[in-house]
């Protein structure tokens, strides 16, 4: 089914001049018939079918919970909080 959803995308893009770039291009999805990991044939070209990706600094992922975003962006803050541990005569 989003497989022909991204088929008619493309022909409706391509009337407008636009072209959809296949190697960027990412599916998520909660359907447990096509598991992350895997590619789909969309126009000719492989679309991997992942289960988490990265849209504008924030990971997203197919679950819909945000724990995921949460002890990524902890990880971070901790890290950087270790790298500036003495920097300021802290203990």
């Amino acid at each position: 089914m989003i497989v022909l959803a991204l088929e008619v995308m493309n022909e409706e893009a391509q009337l407008l001049g636009l072209t959809i770039n296949w190697a960027k291009t990412k599916i998520q999805t909660t359907d447990i018939t096509v598991p992350p990991g895997t590619t789909v044939q969309v126009s000719g070209s492989n679309v991997e079918v992942v289960d988490t990706f990265t849209y504008l600094g924030s990971q997203l992922h197919s679950s819909g919970g945000s724990e995921h975003e949460v002890n990524r962006r902890t990880s971070i803050s901790r890290n950087c909080m270790q790298m500036l541990e003495g920097t300021f005569g802290g203990p």
